[in-house]
């Protein structure tokens, strides 16, 4: 399958310079309808305005810079209102990479809470991507 990957910052490690490199974000494109820009900066993770929900991925990760110049708009989901559109806000989009579903690991159980949002994990060298359940993370929000 196929997704769009954002870097959303070094992964945390107990040593400064540790082994570790990048930790990013997959959003897999055949949930998504197209991408736009926007010049929103939100502190919360969801805002509705104008029929339009606004999911910050900067916030929801608990980052410091909330800056997120790139809008994956979702395809609409069943029974969603068509003119309701989910934004979500992104850091750079910095490639399509095709991941085998056989590749992507699930997360432990002991990470449900803070990584609820995400399906599983992919390892490629020394950086990973966090696989986003988009399903997921609309549950709560709307």
């Amino acid at each position: 399958m196929k997704y769009f990957i954002c870097a959303m910052g070094p992964a945390p490690g107990p040593v400064p310079g540790s082994s570790l490199g990048r930790i990013n974000l997959g959003i897999p494109a055949e949930q998504t309808e197209r991408i736009v820009s926007v010049t929103r900066i939100q502190d919360a993770i969801c805002e509705t305005e104008n029929q339009e929900t606004f999911i910050s991925l900067p916030a929801l990760l608990r980052q410091k810079d909330k800056a997120a110049p790139h809008g994956v708009v979702l395809k609409q989901r069943a029974g969603q209102a068509p003119d309701k559109k989910i934004i979500l806000l992104t850091p750079k989009i910095d490639v399509e990479l095709e991941i085998p579903e056989e590749n992507i690991r699930g997360l432990p159980r002991a990470m449900d809470g803070a990584y609820r949002n995400f399906r599983g994990a992919y390892c490629a060298d020394k950086n990973i991507i966090l696989i986003l359940a988009p399903e997921k993370l609309l549950e709560g929000k709307l």
